[in-house]
């Protein structure tokens, strides 16, 4: 009976010193989990965070815990974490490089910073990293580093990466041992048209085969291709007019349209030798009667709108009759003024505007009839304003044909 008591109360005590060190080991447990780990400079995030703290803190020992991933994920550390697998790729890069979160090893891209370009198959060999698949084994496809057509981000979109000198198209894009078929010339651009004849990249673009228009680049005339048989060349009713002389560009204004189309009038050439009612728009019916050429009313090319019309009754006067309306009307709404109105007046008298008693609305003096005028008595021989010996060309005051003096 003894015996047994002695046992039980054995016993007791056993179930009371374990009861009692898990506590303790609990209680230091919260302690630790109550630290704060950001103070290190190493922030206990992902996979971390749930970690007991003896899987990093081996023996208790807390100086020394390596912060780098391969202080603890590699074969043969003191610490005991997943390592690399033997099918990871070959790198001495920090692991970090590649994978972004402590939580997971998956999402893990390589930065290809240090990589070189045109040698991506040094780790693009599939074993090393993705290599190549069978649909690559032919034509550049084959050839070519993986960065001519792929970017480092994905392996789509992929496009070939065309930092070539313009004109050079045909070397891959009529060759089928190099481009696949449907990046070869079409039956339809064979020669003599401008399709057969041109390089690629004088109608399409390096990213796609559309939209696929000439540039118009070359500076050749535009009969040079619009002749009918490499481009479309001028319709019926361009033959027998003067849009038959004409070249496209004088009236087609884009390259990218025939419509908006306009004469650009351009030449020198007298209105009435084009617009005589045949070759382009002539005189309408109840035109006001004149041999006047177009451009002595008309006063702009993109409408017969706005023209200046007959002359008033009390016009200034000119020396000389044939002398067009725009030498001095600039547009439809303003006159030359001052000496630049005087230049087409030679040989007329100053009075026969600059009199009170004539029908002209000049600047007239309020003087009596010529020669009897205001200063006349000091030089009674003259016989115009300017020979008077005070106003000028002939004067020696006041400014030529501006102002009296």
């Amino acid at each position: 009976m003894q015996k047994t008591g002695r046992m039980l109360a054995g016993l007791v005590t056993l179930v009371l010193a374990l009861w009692s060190v898990q506590a303790v080991g609990a209680e230091t447990q919260v302690i630790g989990r109550d630290f704060k780990h950001m103070t290190t400079g190493f922030p206990l995030t992902g996979g971390h965070a749930a970690a007991a703290c003896e899987t990093c803190h081996v023996g208790g020992v807390f100086k020394g815990t390596p912060r780098a991933c391969d202080g603890c994920h590699a074969m043969g550390k003191r610490v005991v974490a997943t390592p690399k697998p033997n099918s990871h790729i070959v790198t001495d890069a920090p692991c970090e490089s590649c994978h972004f979160y402590s939580h997971t090893w998956l999402g893990a891209r390589y930065n290809h910073g240090s990589a070189v370009p045109g040698q991506c198959r040094n780790c693009h060999v599939g074993r090393m990293a993705t290599g190549k698949p069978g649909s690559h084994g032919t034509g550049k496809k084959a050839t070519e580093s993986c960065d001519s057509c792929h970017r480092t981000f994905a392996w789509t979109p992929a496009s070939w990466n065309h930092n070539l000198s313009p004109g050079v198209c045909s070397t891959c894009h009529s060759n089928a041992a190099i481009v696949s078929a449907p990046n070869l010339k079409p039956a339809g651009h064979a020669a003599p048209a401008l399709k057969g004849t041109e390089a690629c990249d004088a109608c399409h673009s390096y990213s796609g085969w559309y939209p696929n228009r000439f540039k118009h680049n070359t500076g050749a005339a535009c009969a040079s291709c619009h002749n009918g048989s490499i481009a479309v060349g001028k319709t019926g009713s361009h033959t027998t007019t003067s849009k038959a002389t004409f070249a496209c560009n004088d009236c087609h204004i884009t390259t990218t349209s025939w419509l908006p189309a306009q004469y650009r009038h351009t030449s020198p050439a007298a209105c009435s030798s084009c617009h005589d009612g045949i070759v382009a728009g002539g005189k309408s019916v109840g035109h006001v009667a004149t041999t006047n050429e177009c451009n002595q009313c008309h006063m702009n090319t993109t409408t017969w709108s706005g023209a200046l019309g007959a002359k008033p009754p009390k016009h200034i006067p000119y020396s000389n009759a044939s002398e067009p309306c725009t030498s001095c009307h600039v547009g439809t709404s303003s006159v030359k003024t001052g000496s630049a109105l005087h230049t087409y007046l030679g040989g007329i008298a100053c009075y026969t505007c600059h009199g009170s008693n004539t029908v002209y609305s000049g600047q007239g003096q309020k003087t009596e009839r010529w020669p009897n005028f205001h200063e006349s008595s000091k030089n009674p021989g003259a016989t115009d304003c300017s020979a008077s010996g005070c106003h000028r060309p002939l004067g020696s005051k006041g400014n030529l044909y501006i102002n009296w003096d």
